[in-house]
């Protein structure tokens, strides 16, 4: 089992540094299309997909291997899909971040899980 557990950091690992790595390259290539002032707001974008990723990671591995009877991590679900909505209402209402290049900067979170699993998927034996 914790072989598993291991595969499953080094998986996160990965799946972080490929959005990172996605944010940053829409931070230096969309600002041309969406105009140069956007840039703090796809930076704010990526750092919500990137930290979302992280939390989701943390999530399912606490649902995977629960450490007590009571496990809080149905309850940080909760709250963290809550407080994404709330901390993407306060950016926007506040003039931090303008809404188009913030979701191209949270694209990065699909973009990078995409790319990544592209890159560590390996081909099952065929059955048979």
């Amino acid at each position: 089992m914790t072989t598993e557990r291991n595969e499953e950091q080094s998986d996160l690992r990965v799946g972080l540094t490929v959005v990172a790595v996605v944010g940053l390259l829409l931070v230096l290539v969309a600002p041309s299309f969406v105009g140069s002032g956007s840039r703090v707001s796809i930076v704010l974008g990526a750092l919500l997909a990137v930290g979302n990723l992280w939390l989701l990671g943390k999530t399912v591995r606490g649902f995977l291997y629960p450490a007590g009877a009571r496990s809080p991590w149905l309850a940080v679900a909760v709250l963290k899909f809550g407080a994404l909505f709330v901390a993407v209402a306060y950016l926007v209402r506040s003039g931090h971040a303008q809404v188009l290049p913030l979701m191209i900067g949270y694209g990065a979170l699909p973009i990078g899980i995409v790319v990544s699993q592209l890159r560590s998927s390996k081909v099952a034996p065929r059955e048979g």
